[in-house]
């Protein structure tokens, strides 16, 4: 054989083992970027997920928090709307006085007073009757129960009603205008915020 054959040979050879050598190589680099790939899109969904997760949350969180400024909104229009209503009422009582059933309200008004207190005094012992001086001339018009236990005194600043107590001043009961507002507060907001609840919702 001679020199050319044996490197005609060898070189085939060479060619063979590098085919080879790429060969491998190469399926070892499609192994890897498989892998990768693989990795990629499992990182990748991973980090789709997560971004879903946290939208979500996000989401429920700002969903939340807007149920909450609506309904503070609601409640703070609800108690603007029972604010305004009260002084409204308030504003009313003082125009009762110019009212042509006033001298039989504030009778009335005393009569309660007298009857509230008296069980409450002592054999014959008198009362003191506070009313308004704006109520000097309608007080001349109207009878006042057991009127000679009864001393008269124009003391009182309110918009209507009057105020009895004892004449040792332990004994005192409020009847005015004002102070019945003050007693019935409670109910009137509660029936109003009601009243308005069932309005808005509705509305």
């Amino acid at each position: 054989m001679d020199i050319q054959a044996i490197i005609d040979g060898i070189v085939t050879a060479g060619e063979q083992e590098i085919a080879s050598i790429q060969s491998k190589a190469q399926a070892q680099i499609n192994s890897i970027r498989g892998l990768a790939e693989a990795e990629a899109n499992t990182q990748k969904d991973h980090i789709i997920k997560e971004t879903h997760i946290r939208v979500n949350r996000a989401q429920a969180v700002i969903s939340q928090r807007m149920e909450m400024q609506a309904l503070q909104m609601h409640a703070n229009a609800r108690q603007q709307l029972i604010l305004m209503v009260l002084e409204k009422a308030k504003e009313d009582l003082v125009m009762i006085r110019n009212n042509a059933d006033y001298p039989s309200i504030l009778q009335s008004f005393i009569e309660d007073a007298i009857n509230a207190i008296s069980p409450s005094l002592l054999g014959e012992q008198k009362m003191i009757l506070h009313v308004d001086k704006r109520d000097k001339s309608v007080l001349d018009s109207i009878e006042i129960p057991g009127k000679g236990c009864v001393r008269v005194q124009f003391d009182a600043q309110c918009s209507g009603g009057c105020e009895v107590e004892s004449d040792d001043g332990l004994v005192k009961v409020r009847n005015t205008f004002e102070s019945r507002f003050e007693r019935a507060l409670p109910q009137i907001q509660q029936d109003l915020s009601m009243f308005f609840e069932e309005h808005i919702t509705s509305s």
